[in-house]
């Protein structure tokens, strides 16, 4: 990056980033302001030199404008995607969540989630759909008492 881009970086960029990041940007986890800040200066500082190399020419509104949408959207300097389960991007999105590993599992909890399953089943399928899974079907049925009277003669036999 040049130096001017550095200047511009920091007179024009940064206090604009500082200004709007309190307001405008949802913290996850044990980020703060100062950490959320210094991740909006290293993401305009790779604009910066991404469109200088380019040859590109913005204002400096428009690199604050940007970075404070990635900002917004879960992105961050080291890592803008939504596998890690630690990423700020996947806990905006509310498809994972971190727990302690010290916090109890609850098994009352899996008995809850179990009967709401069995009852949203039985919404949708009827009363019987749960005894008609578990019981055995005819044709199974019939193979065990083939099996049985194969069994039986084969006893008959030996004697």
């Amino acid at each position: 990056m040049s130096p001017q881009a550095g200047v511009v970086l920091m007179e024009e960029i940064a206090p604009r980033l500082r200004s709007a990041i309190p307001q405008c940007v949802r913290k996850i986890g044990c980020e703060d302001d100062d950490e959320l800040l210094q991740d909006g200066m290293a993401m305009a500082a790779q604009m910066l030199d991404g469109l200088e190399q380019r040859g590109k020419q913005v204002t400096p509104g428009n690199v604050a404008y940007y970075t404070i949408l990635h900002l917004k959207s879960g992105r961050r300097s080291y890592s803008g995607g939504r596998t890690d389960v630690m990423g700020s991007s996947t806990q905006l999105d509310h498809s994972a969540m971190v727990l302690s590993l010290e916090e109890e599992v609850g098994y009352g909890h899996m008995r809850v989630v179990k009967e709401r399953m069995a009852e949203e089943l039985r919404e949708y399928l009827g009363d019987q759909a749960i005894a008609d899974a578990l019981r055995v079907p005819g044709w199974k049925g019939n193979i065990l008492v083939d099996k049985e009277k194969m069994a039986c003669r084969a006893g008959r036999r030996r004697r």
